[in-house]
């Protein structure tokens, strides 16, 4: 057997014409970002996932580029004016080269990498296209029945609680039927712990090729000991297609139609010559490569993209229903999911497993009439810019959207538009088959079982070999009620079911009498962990009412045809300018899905429910939207509500009418189930014990930034201090302008020792907690926790103290103290001399001393520390990314990126820059003697360089981006520190302008920002660096000082210069314009809207206030953009 690496690398390039005849000019120079010596362009490619520097750089210098990348020159084509060319087999052809010549010491002369001018090549296309067509891959059906039964039987038998890494097992089907349809070969990959071995060499040998192509020559060649293993792979696989081929020779099975069969048998029709058994081995190799790590990408992107937008997963499931039913998929059932195909299709669109594809020029000219290109030129067709390209998509290109292919869309599409499977004669011969057998997967998969994310908040993170695909991703499985029979391919299984409650479940569910407690289910939707602490603190005190909730509190999605009907539940849920909760929109979709066809006007019958809405009032507009229309649709769909909703607002008090709602819920609670223990109170422990060493903060943090600087850049005075902060990201974390830096942050350590001296306490004392299922009290590893990480990173300290709270402490205290107290617990008294005062049960304690309010009452009475978020202020466009090794990130670092030991080599990490007020001030309670800090930015304060931050990105839900056409008019609208997100979205649009020919005045649209600070010289912040772009035509910008102006100008308010300049910024709106609100919720953002309205009546005289307000939250889906806050 022949060493694959010989004659790997020909002297002469394949496809190459030797001359060219070319006279046509040099044409318009390609844009390209300025060069390193001897490295060339090569510090701007990631290693790791060199698509994604391509996708960054086509957002910096447009439609086509060119790199020098040491080895080779690449010119990247982005938009589908010039790809439709470069797609033209008549002057272009597919390029073999970069990874795909190094897979070659795999494939050698299989179809996906043989050179063009390679006879081999012709015959196997001449000989497999036809084998490959519709008609035949029909014929795969029962054969991809099989595998998928296996892979349905193994989720199944598994259980709902079990997480699926979808890739694995995506991965393990698409190869099983790659070699059961094609070779009549089973690899068996659903019968063991691990996948194949064949499987396992494969990706070994795909990311070494990916790792040669990255690096240099000379480093290729000193590493003996990676060759050598890669040979190995090779070798080894081979032996396996030399076997399947020897095995079909010796035992002949004409019955057979597969593809072993025609490549053993067929000639070719030109040539009259078969294939030999030395290429058949190659082709054999080939179809798994290409066929499985393809078809189980594909699966995985369809899937996250679904589960990401649930109305179109619950179109989906309705498809499946109408089609299938109940009875078994059939063959003909395939061509009627057609809005499974259309997913199926835009997943491919949206972000497909082939990102890109290389082509050259058969002869030098001028691409698109401007661009000069040769044949040694490797042109990149940036399948992520054709595929985004609104002259062709639309304005909602970057929206998942199926119907666009639907109802003619596919039909309408121009030619070359869509190429997720390469393009010409060289495209990928087994589209239909995949096409077939992911339908085939998504009907099976639907039909039986509800699919959520196992990580509810995952966001997308890549991994790059050959192909691109999820990292990290895991789902859950569980089956859909009625369809058991479903489940019985090869005699049934047992339905696996939830754990049941255990003694230890119960006794965690307070201290009340524990013996036969009625079932409750609670489930709650929300992005900060309000909502979960309120249902954790109704499942808490659930034992002390004769209740247990023996499934824990579940995210909504979890109750997707999931609710019980047997004992009723509780949802706590909150909206977000009118949206679910990013666990809530699966369940909210299928509600709204039900909900149109009055034949479920029962669907929920049995089912009894009560619903808790957690919401802020600043958003009048949709205050509790989706909380009430939970409420009102269980009740549409026949569910019975057994105790009105209760509402939370959590810009007043967040605790007291929460505690209200719960008084009154458990009574009803116990009458509907028919409890009959004993009512007793709530009793938590804590034991505390005093280490002879101190103890360690428990736990690894979600992930980790490291502090590279931080400082002021507006003292205080006039208003809070302002700082910026810029924090180097975990390698491989990503982000977009406009999403959100989400921090974890320590209580401020005056509050701490205060804390520590009330209760006698030492910082390095460990507390175990018990009789309570508040996770947030206790250690990741159950074990003890110190009382320094309790008190500074496990509970709101500032938070008002309730009515209710009050009155307990007033029973808890004596004389006078109690008096006071119980006055202060008054309607009369409370909101003036208690919440506006921001009184909290700290303050109490220490004004009341008689009050013997125990260290587990304290806490007990605490809400969880919720996380943080603030805009990030800085553009990955206006930055170079860091290599990861040249940082001071550990290895520890990384450890949530298990993929890093498999990818090409480390990853990069990006800087984000937060900005923000320190808050700081006399406390509301105690003026003359305390100070208020904010929890979060007084943390952010004290970060020194090289500190560490607890912080992950949190992708914005809301369109609140840039447009996609950079020539788009945007109005930009903030105040202090909301400026952050429109300082990144200039950095954006000055990179844009930097970068591409004829500069701001020609690739941007025109940009206004309005911008409110109290000085002109005192809180003007990011001055000069906005009057530098303002000089460079990337945005005007007009300035409202409130207390001090410009010399000749006057003081005012945003909304004045808005309405001052309203003739323009109709125009501006006319034309397209997004408009970006980024400020106070209930002042800015109120004003903003106020001006609009005013605007818009103005125009349509017409029209009364109730019309403008519903034309302006027609907007607020994608024209009215707001990131506000209370």
């Amino acid at each position: 057997m022949s060493c694959p690496f010989h004659h790997s690398q020909p002297k002469v390039q394949h496809d190459i014409p030797a001359e060219d005849n070319y006279d046509g000019g040099e044409g318009e120079p390609i844009p390209h970002p300025p060069e390193s010596w001897i490295l060339g362009n090569l510090r701007e490619i990631d290693p790791s996932f060199a698509t994604s520097s391509f996708w960054r750089l086509a957002e910096i210098y447009g439609p086509i580029y060119s790199l020098n990348l040491v080895k080779r020159n690449v010119i990247v084509v982005s938009d589908y004016n010039l790809i439709k060319e470069v797609c033209d087999d008549t002057l272009y052809e597919k390029y073999v080269t970069g990874v795909q010549e190094n897979v070659r010491l795999l494939t050698k002369n299989g179809l996906f990498t043989a050179y063009n001018d390679e006879e081999e090549w012709g015959i196997a296309h001449r000989t497999l296209v036809p084998a490959f067509g519709p008609i035949h891959v029909r014929k795969m059906f029962p054969q991809m029945i099989d595998i998928l039964s296996q892979m349905v039987l193994r989720w199944d038998r598994f259980g709902p609680e079990h997480r699926i890494s979808c890739m694995e097992d995506t991965t393990r089907l698409a190869f099983d039927i790659i070699g059961l349809c094609a070779f009549n070969y089973r690899f068996n990959a659903f019968y063991g712990e691990n996948s194949p071995v064949f499987a396992q060499q494969m990706l070994e040998v795909l990311i070494e090729t990916g790792k040669r192509t990255s690096r240099l020559e000379w480093e290729n060649q000193l590493r003996f000991l990676s060759k050598k293993h890669m040979t190995d792979n090779v070798h080894a696989m081979w032996k396996v297609c030399d076997e399947i081929v020897a095995d079909r020779k010796a035992h002949p099975r004409p019955d057979l139609d597969d593809m072993l069969n025609i490549m053993l048998n067929a000639k070719d029709p030109i040539t009259g010559k078969g294939l030999s058994d030395e290429n058949i081995r190659y082709q054999i190799v080939t179809f798994l490569v290409a066929g499985h790590d393809t078809s189980a990408g594909t699966m995985n992107f369809l899937w996250y993209n679904l589960l990401k937008q649930p109305e179109a997963l619950q179109k989906c499931y309705a498809e499946v229903d109408a089609v299938i039913g109940d009875r078994p998929v059939e063959l003909d059932d395939i061509p009627k999911l057609k809005y499974i195909e259309a997913s199926i299709k835009e997943a491919l669109r949206f972000l497909g497993p082939i990102p890109v594809f290389n082509r050259h020029a058969k002869q030098t000219r001028l691409l698109g009439g401007k661009y000069k290109v040769t044949p040694r030129d490797a042109i990149v067709v940036n399948l992520k810019g054709l595929h985004h390209d609104p002259s062709v998509w639309g304005k909602d290109c970057d929206e998942f959207k199926p119907e666009r292919f639907l109802n003619g869309g596919w039909e309408r599409l121009p030619p070359n538009a869509w190429q997720p499977f390469g393009t010409g004669v060289r495209q990928c011969i087994g589209r239909y088959l995949a096409i077939q057998e992911i339908i085939l997967t998504m009907a099976m998969i639907l039909q039986r079982f509800v699919i959520e994310m196992a990580d509810p908040d995952y966001q997308l993170k890549i991994m790059s070999t050959l192909t691109i695909k999820p990292e990290d991703f895991y789902i859950r499985a569980r089956r859909r009620p009625g369809k058991d029979h479903l489940f019985t391919f090869t005699g049934g299984a047992a339905p696996a079911s939830k754990p049941a409650e255990t003694e230890n479940n119960a006794a965690e569910a307070g201290n009340g009498s524990h013996f036969n407690l009625k079932p409750l289910s609670i489930f709650y939707g929300g992005n900060t962990g309000t909502c979960k602490s309120f249902g954790e603190d109704i499942e808490s005190a659930a034992g002390n009412f004769g209740l247990s909730v023996p499934l824990k509190v579940q995210n909504l999605d979890e109750g997707v045809e999931n609710l019980p009907k047997d004992h009723p539940l509780v949802i706590v849920t909150a909206s977000y300018e009118g949206l679910p909760p990013d666990n809530a929109r699966g369940f909210v979709a299928w509600l709204e899905a039900r909900a149109v066809d009055p034949k479920n006007s029962s669907m929920l019958a049995g089912v009894t429910y009560s619903v808790l809405g957690v919401g802020n009032k600043d958003w009048a507009a949709t205050y509790n939207r989706i909380p009430k229309l939970v409420d009102s649709l269980l009740e549409k769909l026949g569910a019975t509500r057994l105790f009105p909703a209760g509402f939370v607002d959590v810009s007043q008090d967040i605790v007291g009418p929460f505690e209200d709602w719960k008084a009154g819920l458990f009574p009803k609670l116990r009458e509907t189930v028919g409890a009959t223990a004993v009512v007793t109170a709530d009793v938590m422990k804590v034991d505390i014990t005093h280490p002879e060493t101190p103890s360690k903060l428990a736990g690894e943090p979600v992930s980790e930034g490291l502090v590279l600087d931080n400082k002021v850049i507006a003292k205080r005075g006039v208003g809070p201090e302002k700082r910026q902060i810029n924090v180097l990201l975990p390698p491989g974390v990503e982000y977009r302008s406009g999403d959100y830096l989400v921090v974890q942050p320590y209580n401020p350590r005056d509050s701490i020792i205060r804390v520590m001296n009330r209760f006698g306490l030492h910082p390095d004392d460990l507390v175990t907690v018990s009789g309570t299922t508040k996770g947030h009290l206790k250690a990741d590893n159950g074990g003890p926790i110190s009382v320094y990480e309790l008190i500074a990173t496990r509970v709101e300290l500032a938070n008002p103290a309730s009515q209710r709270q009050l009155t307990t402490m007033a029973n808890l205290s004596q004389g006078t103290d109690a008096e006071r107290l119980n006055a202060l617990a008054s309607d009369a008294l409370y909101t003036n001399e208690i919440l506006n005062k921001r009184f909290s049960i700290l303050d109490l304690l220490e004004d009341f001393p008689s009050c013997a309010l125990s260290f587990a009452a304290y806490l007990d009475m605490l809400s969880p520390l919720s996380p943080r978020q603030y805009s990030i202020s800085s553009s990955p466009l206006a930055q170079a990314a860091v290599p990861a090794s040249s940082t001071r990130f550990s290895s520890s670092s990384t450890a949530n990126h298990p993929s890093e030991d498999i990818t090409t080599s480390p990853k990069t990490s990006l800087t984000a820059t937060l900005t923000y007020d320190v808050y700081q001030s006399p406390s509301y309670s105690h003026p003359a003697t305390t100070t208020f800090h904010g929890v979060a930015s007084s943390y952010l304060a004290s970060l020194l360089p090289g500190a560490r931050l607890r912080c992950f990105v949190r992708r914005t839900s809301v369109p609140f981006r840039l447009p996609v056409d950079p020539k788009t008019p945007v109005i930009m609208v903030a105040a202090g520190t909301g400026i952050a997100p429109m300082r990144a979205f200039i950095q954006d649009r000055a990179a844009i302008a930097a970068a591409r020919p004829g500069g701001a005045e020609a690739v941007l649209g025109p940009a206004v920002l309005y911008y409110g600070c109290r000085d002109y010289e005192e809180d003007y912040l990011y001055r000069e660096e906005l009057k530098g772009w303002e000089g460079v035509g990337v945005v005007k910008v007009r300035v409202a000082c409130s207390k001090r102006a410009e010399e000749g100008e006057e003081v005012g308010h945003v909304d004045q210069l808005l309405w001052r300049d309203r003739e323009e910024l109709r125009g501006l709106f006319d034309a397209g314009a997004r408009i970006l609100v980024c400020g106070s919720a209930a002042r800015l953002g109120r004003s903003t809207a106020e001006v609009c309205l005013g605007v818009y009546m103005e125009a349509h005289p017409e029209k009364d206030r109730a019309e403008a307000e519903a034309w302006l939250l027609a907007q607020k889906e994608d024209r009215y953009v707001g990131d506000l806050f209370g």
